[in-house]
């Protein structure tokens, strides 16, 4: 009688894990299909053209829609840095070891790679890209390490490779110079645009600049002319990566929106549906000025 019991019992508890499992794989799923279809990852749906690279200096009209609503030609062309205070996190962060502190400033060069982000740590050195060099210096000027081309040195085996200082500073500063200057690069001729349809964008960088994949996908929304979503191969982070660095949240600064909260994800396939959670990458973007 005892023993019936207890298996009635262990029968009930098997039961009620089952149905929790259930219960949270059907919850997933749901916001899965919430996150990909009602929020800014969805991805666009307009019509397709028959593609083909941009004309260099002529400007798509997905291209000349961005460009204007991120405060035009005129005011990316003639500006010359972006300033920013920024708090970055994630798994990818977890996965490597390292991190930079809450609230950092970083600072990008408009017309060309170069950033700087200080601190990297929390005896507030400073790490500067300059195209595929990086520096880390003390805060009194001192330089502490150097590496005349990162991009030769990724340790990026894998998601749960460790990365040193070095990888990190290249990695971020590469990373906000191409996100801070989007506007920007939609008029520079060193890099080939395709419209592929109406608020998408591809772009081919070649292997002269440092970015996160020489192909990448932009879709702009259509009405706005805001960005929505960038897609690409983060191969300073992990070799076969697919992700999406979705845009949740804009900022307005002097009149010029900027991106303020991002959430970069892993991609089910490329140019995909994304997993809701975890986030690969979180930016929440605390003050931004271009000048």
């Amino acid at each position: 009688m005892a023993g019936r019991r207890r298996r009635s019992r262990l029968v009930k508890v098997v039961v009620g894990i089952l149905a929790v499992l259930l219960a949270l794989l059907v919850g997933y799923g749901l916001w899965t299909v919430y996150e990909n279809t009602l929020t800014p990852a969805a991805l666009g749906q307009g019509p397709s053209k028959n593609a083909g690279p941009s004309t260099p200096g002529e400007l798509s009209p997905t291209a000349v829609r961005a460009l204007k609503a991120y405060g035009g030609e005129a005011a990316w062309k003639n500006a010359t840095t972006v300033q920013s205070t920024v708090t970055v996190g994630g798994l990818l962060f977890q996965a490597k070891g390292l991190g930079i502190p809450s609230h950092a400033k970083i600072t990008v060069d408009v017309q060309r790679p170069h950033t700087v982000i200080q601190p990297i740590d929390a005896a507030g050195d400073i790490g500067t890209l300059d195209g595929f060099s990086v520096t880390i210096t003390s805060p009194d000027g001192t330089m502490l390490e150097q590496r005349a081309d990162a991009r030769d040195h990724l340790q990026n085996a894998s998601l749960t490779t460790k990365w040193d200082r070095m990888n990190l500073v290249y990695f971020l500063g590469y990373a906000f110079w191409g996100y801070y200057t989007l506007p920007y690069q939609l008029t520079r001729t060193d890099i080939q645009w395709t419209e592929l349809a109406d608020g998408e964008l591809q772009a081919d960088y070649g292997t002269n600049l440092p970015v996160h994949s020489r192909i990448q996908r932009f879709w702009f929304d259509r009405t706005s002319g805001l960005l929505r979503r960038n897609d690409y191969t983060p191969v300073a982070a992990a070799r076969d990566a697919r992700a999406a660095n979705v845009v949740f949240e804009h900022g307005m600064s002097n009149g010029i929106p900027y991106t303020s909260k991002r959430r970069v994800k892993l991609s089910l396939a490329e140019y995909g549906w994304v997993l809701p959670f975890p986030d690969f990458i979180t930016i929440d973007v605390e003050s931004w000025r271009l000048q």
